[in-house]
């Protein structure tokens, strides 16, 4: 994932420059979102755990009336003994004791690590060896060491890494409060050994969602540590080497599914080494991985009957679903009254946006069973061919009144939302709109919005204490984003209006569209509703909507660039949603900077 991360970046940025192309500079100097923020070191010795933390922790560890055992399982290939030392001190140092360590040596021919691994199984109880004759693969390795874990949880950790000392009291506390987690993860960033100093210099922070399962449907993103209960771990089919490179996101896909609950702690906990031999820095230390990962996503796919190809997203290890031909009847409702009185261009021919709309969505469409209805008033029911309806509104409608009014007259099984001056720039928007739409657990889907000079305009919006406000606006379309999820699907709280795709059961079941707002904060108080019933939001890259909205001026500046989302809207949706910001956004880490749409760190 760090590989990922840093070649998708100094691709993008390679390949402006060898277009003669410049970087923005003011007034919209470039975003220094977490990843690439030189404060991050300070930032993490300021948040991590103090010393008077720990020693409270180990008093009150006997506390909990829920007290698993976690068995750590560690793969060792010639592992160096410092490493191995920093891990396994990482692991026996915890401040929450009940634990095994389970050591799978696979170097067996290397007496230096075989004698340090035998010092550490006679000085602590809690350490298992298990000795293989020979190396079978990351995959098969890890078996035996699942096979010799005793305890309710297994944990699994790379020999190069390591964890901080409160990891399974936090871990523990997260299972007290909610006792059905089967699954558990945290934070973790890259780390970077001064010898000289003695230290560890932290850098390239991982600050994920909560769990996100359309966004694994792309990529790991859980990455390190997978904490996981043991009786789940035991349902899986147990994998072979094909999956050596990916073993780790092919289990967690397996495991999250089958979960009753998978936690996210919002702490980085585990430290992930640069060296020459992790994919960390060098994907080419495991180029099977490329294949595994495919087959990861496939066998997924397979199992919980996902209809999707996979496709590659251009970066890394991130590849994603491209859904086949879903069944079911597609409404589009237009909101064509925007256009109905634009002034008309004399010198122009009497081609109008409405026109151009219906023209680009008949060269682009390849839904074979569609409608299109075009909402405004004074609408000519004759001036578009087949396929194409006008509906009736009042002059002085507003927009989701318009919306509701189109949605009404519609007779399809999904209803997708745009306006008359947008187009779609991306093959079969309806079909992946809809598939992705009809997964279970799904209730809304929407496509990645651009402006009309191709930045992007909104790829998900966060609903924080801080602001409602849309993610990564102002970047380019092709930047790849904080962990490279741009060019992924995302779970989100909330999406714009444009694209939206709902369900027509599903929509007249919350009532449709509150029409008292008026702007974009509208969309978001109507996926809160899908929300409260258990349902999620997938925002997909894999089609885009460009509109004739205007880039602003300064579209990196957060507090300027969002102004179709008003004040009075969101004073309207803090009045239906007491304390919903105040929780915060699930899928916004609590890290971030809840006030900044280009995950940006917290300070302070």
């Amino acid at each position: 994932m760090g590989t990922m991360v840093n070649a998708a970046r100094r691709a993008y940025h390679f390949a402006k420059r060898f277009a003669g192309v410049r970087e923005p500079v003011d007034p919209n100097p470039f975003p220094i979102d977490a990843w690439t923020d030189p404060a991050y070191a300070a930032w993490f010795e300021l948040h991590k755990a103090s010393d008077e933390e720990l020693e409270c922790q180990r008093a009150l560890s006997d506390d909990f009336e829920i007290k698993p055992t976690f068995s750590f399982i560690v793969p060792l290939y010639k592992t160096p003994l410092d490493y191995l030392r920093v891990m396994a001190n990482s692991v026996l140092e915890q401040t929450y004791g009940n634990l095994q360590l389970v050591l799978v040596n696979a170097s067996p021919e290397l007496p230096a690590l075989a004698s340090a691994v035998h010092a550490l199984e006679v000085c602590d109880s809690r350490v298992t060896v298990v000795t293989l004759e020979e190396n079978l693969g990351i995959t098969e390795n890890t078996n035996a060491g699942l096979a010799a874990a005793t305890g309710d949880f297994c944990c699994f950790l790379d020999h190069d890494d390591y964890i901080d000392t409160e990891l399974l009291f936090e871990y523990v506390r997260a299972i007290n409060d909610r006792p059905e987690t089967d699954f558990l993860y945290c934070d973790e960033d890259l780390v970077l050994e001064d010898k000289k100093m003695g230290r560890f210099i932290h850098q390239n922070p991982f600050f994920k969602p909560d769990f996100s399962p359309e966004l694994m449907l792309c990529k790991n993103g859980i990455i390190h540590l997978m904490t996981i209960r043991k009786s789940i771990i035991e349902k899986m089919p147990r994998p072979g080497a094909e999956f050596d490179g990916s073993q780790d996101y092919n289990m967690a896909l397996f495991c999250s599914s089958a979960a009753r609950e998978v936690c996210h702690v919002p702490r980085v906990m585990y430290h992930w080494r640069i060296s020459e031999n992790s994919t960390a820095t060098n994907p080419d230390s495991k180029p099977y991985s490329l294949y595994s990962c495919r087959k990861a996503q496939a066998a997924h796919y397979d199992r919980n009957d996902i209809g999707a190809g996979i496709v590659s997203s251009g970066i890394y290890l991130l590849h994603n679903p491209w859904f086949r031909a879903s069944e079911g009847k597609v409404s589009v409702v237009v909101d064509a009254q925007p256009w109905l009185n634009e002034p008309k261009d004399t010198r122009k021919p009497a081609f109008d946006a409405l026109d151009q709309f219906s023209e680009s969505f008949v060269q682009n469409n390849s839904h074979t069973d569609v409608e299109v209805l075009l909402v405004g008033h004074g609408m000519d029911p004759w001036r578009f061919g087949s396929g194409f309806r006008a509906v009736e509104c009042t002059e002085d409608a507003s927009r989701f009144a318009r919306l509701n009014a189109g949605a009404a007259r519609a007779a399809g099984d999904y209803l997708v939302f745009l306006d008359a001056g947008c187009f779609f720039d991306t093959p079969e928007p309806l079909e992946q709109l809809v598939g992705l739409c009809s997964l279970g657990g799904v209730g809304v889907a929407a496509p990645k919005t651009l402006y009309r000079n191709g930045r992007n305009k909104t790829y998900g919006v966060a609903v924080t204490s801080e602001r409602i406000m849309p993610l990564y606006r102002g970047y380019e379309d092709d930047f790849p984003g904080y962990q490279c999820n741009l060019r992924a699907l995302q779970n989100v709280s909330a999406c714009g209006v444009q694209g939206l795709t709902v369900s027509r059961d599903l929509f007249e079941a919350v009532g449709g569209f509150d029409e008292r707002f008026e702007s974009e904060v509208g969309a978001a108080d109507f996926c809160y509703r899908v929300l409260e019933r258990g349902l999620r939001v997938a925002q997909t890259c894999t089609v885009k909507l460009r509109t004739s909205d205007v880039c602003p001026e300064h579209y990196f500046v957060s507090a300027e660039n969002a102004p179709d989302f008003s004040e009075s809207d969101i004073a309207l949706f803090d009045e239906k949603w007491p304390g919903v910001r105040e929780a915060g956004d699930p899928y916004y880490n609590t890290n971030l900077d809840q006030a900044s749409g280009y995950c940006q760190v917290k300070r302070g």
